[in-house]
């Protein structure tokens, strides 16, 4: 892309496709250099990437100069998605879209009291960056996509999601099936992995909303190794997660 724009339809486009959000926190980056390489290697693996914002502040903010040159350079086809999450407060907020972030996720509605999580929304939108809030009850679910006023989010996460299970998530989703909620992101995170990873899916899509997978699985062996922004670490749990992602799945789906 020769000049970078902020663009929620092209992130929601890219989220889509890919239906993984790979989830890093400070085991899987320790520098910015750190931090650069994951989230490039988990994009050049078809994944999006989102890292955490309890990450010393100064890491983030030397990691997104190069991630903003790096992003720039991909392709409008491939866009490299520069994801945050564990946004929790309007000030964090702010430093993550001036950061150049594409996305911010939240464990809340990011504004602190409960009626005031359209203005989140109200900010992303404003700055043209795709926003997913968390959601744990009906009530609260219905507050985000139930508005008159259309700010509802790009997404909505639940978290944590296996405190209720894929049967939950499909309980929970069951009073909102509708013709207009048809396809609406919703993002199981937390205790999503490569063995429940495909139930979250098929009840999500049961209910006809559009599954997509909030999960640290795909660095497992970064963790396991202690090796965060070793390229091939990286490299080999991606692929190992892939193969056994898909191999659970196809299983699941028979």
């Amino acid at each position: 892309m020769s000049e970078y724009k902020p663009d929620r339809g092209r992130v929601d486009r890219a989220v889509r496709q890919s239906g993984v959000v790979v989830v890093m926190n400070k085991k899987h980056i320790k520098t910015p250099e750190d931090m650069v390489t994951t989230m490039y290697e988990v994009y050049q693996a078809g994944f999006i990437a989102e890292c955490t914002f309890r990450i010393d502040a100064g890491i983030l903010k030397d990691a997104m100069q190069e991630l903003c040159v790096r992003r720039a350079q991909s392709s409008a086809d491939s866009p490299f998605i520069l994801g945050v999450g564990s946004v929790i407060n309007p000030s964090e907020l702010e430093t993550a879209i001036e950061m150049g972030f594409d996305m911010v996720v939240a464990p809340a509605n990011v504004m602190g009291g409960y009626g005031e999580g359209k203005d989140f929304v109200r900010t992303c939108r404003q700055a043209d960056v795709f926003c997913a809030p968390a959601i744990f009850t009906p009530s609260e679910l219905q507050y985000f996509i139930e508005r008159p006023d259309a700010l509802e989010p790009d997404a909505v996460k639940v978290f944590p999601a296996n405190s209720h299970g894929p049967n939950g998530i499909k309980g929970l989703l069951a009073p909102y099936v509708r013709q207009r909620h048809a396809g609406r992101i919703i993002m199981p995170t937390g205790g999503v992995n490569c063995e429940t990873g495909p139930q979250y899916q098929q009840a999500i899509l049961a209910s006809g909303f559009t599954p997509v997978l909030g999960m640290s699985a795909p660095l497992s062996l970064v963790e396991k190794e202690q090796k965060p922004g070793d390229v091939e670490v990286i490299r080999r749990s991606l692929a190992q997660f892939k193969k056994k992602f898909q191999s659970c799945y196809s299983g699941g789906s028979k």
